[in-house]
This record gives C-alpha cells, structure tokens and sequence, in this order.
C-alpha cells in the first residue's frame, strides 16, 4: 500500500457512503412495501448497509489498493481473537448497564422502543435476516469503516494512535444519529478502536460488536426469562462485578497475547511521524 487518503477525504467518503445508503434505503422504501412487512424492513436495511463502503471501495480501486490492506482486513491471530471474546463479553454486559442508566435520565422515544420489532425471530427466514443483518453484516461493515479504514487514516495522519482512536470513536458515535445512545456508542468504539490498533485487523473489534449486537437480539426475545439478569430495572450488581472482572482480565490477556503492530513506514512522508505506544 503506497498511498493513505487525507483525513478529509476520508472523512467524505464516509459522509458519501452513508448518503448513498440513506438514497437507496430511501428508494427501496418508496418501492416496496413496508407496512406490516417487517422481512422488507430488514432487506431494505441489509441493502443499504452493503452500500456505506462503496465509495471506499471506488476510492481504493481507482488507486489500485488492496482492499484488504486499505481497511485492515486482515487475520490476526489465533490467540488475539480468543482473548478478544472475554472482552466481548464483559463489555457487552457494561454497556447494557449504562444503557440502562442513561435512559433513566434520558428516556427512549416511543418510535425507537419499537425497533426492537426488526429484532424478532419468528422462522427460519427472519433468522436468517436478523442474524445476517444486525450480527454479521451491520458490525462487519461498520468496522472495516470506521476501525479498518477512518481510524487507520487518523493513525497514521495525525501521528498518534490515542487521538486517532477518540476521533474515530467520535465520529463513529455522530453517524449512528441517536443522542439516546451516543455515549454508549463512542464507548464501545473506543475500546474497538484499541483492539484494532493493537492487532492490526478488524476482527478483534468485529467479535465485540458482533456480540454487542446479538445480545440486543437475544434480549428482545428471552428477556422475560432471565430475571435473574436484572434488579430494580438495572443489570444485577453481581453480574456487573462479574462483567468488570471478566472484561479487565481479558484486557489484560489480550494485551499479553497482542504485540503492538509494527510501523508501516514505507507508505508515511517524512514529515508525518507516528506514535507507536497507545496512550501517547
């Protein structure tokens, strides 16, 4: 890879890509029918979805990149991605309770509460969608965006990972458009921006947002099972303790496990130095 796009530029391919679903999304929706059709949401959804990367993917073409290197999509190993899943987990879990907490004092409108409708699994072929929709595709997409190919940008623009990780989450939390849910979102991105960054791929960051979001789904269909998950309407306070151990533990293993990657000088000017250590 020879060539790293400006942060502006960067920054417009998103902004383009994110129009250009919103337009098909906005199309599809006058075509087909969506009242009481929950199947044509969840494809009208999938399909706008697979367009956020498309000016990405043009940008990276026209200059002959490797799609792979332009969004880190690469695999890392063995070891980093099962350290990655206690993270997941415990995160997962620390996230529900701030969500919890939040709409306390900022309650969910009516019209969101009821997104949880795409959510349901009613047979085989809405499995397949909201399976492929809200834990595969959506957190696949998102993350060879914003952690495989913005904050790749950012680190290597602005010459330090820290800076580069806070704006990608940042910006990351902005696209979502939910003020309900912005500081859960930049949360979470920032701890994906730090698993991307340190094992150079985005799957350390996808399995934590893959399991971010298939937990939404499974809480929407079992949630009246596992009352011993809740107290008072909050996340059960042992649990949490669990979740923060489990979460810093896998932490800490990752870190272990996880060398920092190595600087790509081959592809900076001489005039744009990169900090190696996150945190500088």
């Amino acid at each position: 890879m020879k060539e790293i796009p400006r942060i502006k530029t960067a920054f417009y391919l998103i902004l383009g890509g994110v129009g250009f679903g919103f337009l098909i999304s906005a199309i599809l929706l006058i075509v087909l029918p969506t009242e009481k059709n929950v199947a044509n949401i969840q494809i009208i959804l999938l399909i706008g979805e697979l367009f956020l990367p498309v000016p990405i993917f043009i940008w990276g073409w026209r200059r002959t990149i490797p799609l792979g290197e332009l969004m880190r999509v690469r695999v890392p190993t063995a070891a980093s991605l099962l350290a990655s899943l206690p993270i997941a987990l415990g995160l997962t879990i620390i996230i529900d309770e701030l969500d919890r907490l939040t709409q306390i004092i900022l309650p969910l409108p009516e019209k969101f509460v009821k997104i949880e409708e795409l959510l349901r699994i009613t047979d085989w072929q809405s499995a397949i969608l909201v399976i492929g929709i809200v834990v595969v595709t959506a957190p696949l997409i998102e993350e060879i965006i914003f952690r495989g190919f913005f904050q790749r940008v950012l680190e290597y623009r602005l010459g330090n990972i820290t800076r580069a990780v806070l704006i990608s989450a940042l910006v990351f939390a902005i696209i979502h458009f939910n003020i309900w849910w912005a500081i859960q979102i930049y949360l979470l991105g920032l701890f994906m921006g730090y698993l991307a960054w340190r094992s150079d791929s985005v799957f350390p960051s996808f399995i934590v947002h893959a399991f971010n979001n298939g937990w939404a789904v499974l809480w929407s269909h079992w949630h009246t099972k596992i009352t011993w998950y809740e107290w008072h309407n909050l996340v059960h306070p042992l649990i949490i303790i669990v979740a923060l151990a489990v979460f810093l533990g896998g932490l800490k293993l990752f870190r272990k496990l996880t060398p920092p990657p190595v600087r790509r000088i081959e592809i900076m000017a001489p005039e744009e130095p990169v900090s190696d250590n996150f945190g500088e």
